[in-house]
């Protein structure tokens, strides 16, 4: 995230920060992010709502914005970096190529630490559009704890998006019985 943050000016954050740190579908091709509209984000309630014509599966979905996707969003607000830019694949191909991303990983990563954070399979899949048989299968016990909250506490490196205001991480927004936080 610091990369694409410092990546033609941002451009790239709302893409990332979407699939990374909600499990968004990022298949340019096919994927959901590429019919996700900014509408469906809302920041006051903390909820993506993915529309069945926007799912895969075609089914209603709620994710929960995790309190440093939040700040991303509020970082890069959408009205000003959209999600879907021109020349999108090409610039992700570029950061796939300097990373290793393979094709869902960043979806992969947020389920294995969304596992890991709430240790409940259940909302795992209801966040991710997928069975709890496949969450278990898949992603049970991928990462740890600590790993997660690693994870869910990346921010932005620079507030300048922001107009130089400082940001926090919120308290966090369960989506499932939440476990002690370290703070």
């Amino acid at each position: 995230m610091a990369y694409v943050e410092g990546f033609k000016g941002g451009r790239l954050v709302p893409f990332f920060a979407l699939c990374l740190f909600a499990g968004i579908r990022p298949c340019l091709r096919t994927g959901e992010i590429l019919r996700l509209k900014p509408e469906h984000i809302d920041l006051e309630t903390g909820v993506i709502r993915i529309e069945p014509d926007v799912s895969k599966v075609k089914e209603l979905r709620r994710v929960t914005i995790q309190p440093n996707l939040a700040i991303w969003l509020k970082a890069y607000p959408l009205k000003k970096f959209p999600i879907i830019i021109p020349n999108l694949q090409k610039f992700r191909a570029k950061v796939a190529k300097r990373f290793g991303l393979t094709h869902d990983v960043m979806r992969h990563t947020f389920i294995s630490m969304y596992v890991a954070k709430f240790r409940s399979l259940g909302e795992a899949a209801l966040q991710a559009g997928n069975s709890e048989s496949i969450i278990k299968k898949h992603y049970l016990d991928l990462k740890s704890t600590a790993e997660a909250e690693q994870f869910f506490g990346i921010l932005p490196k620079r507030n300048d998006a922001m107009g130089g205001v400082t940001v926090s991480m919120p308290p966090t927004i369960p989506a499932a019985p939440a476990l002690p936080i370290a703070v």
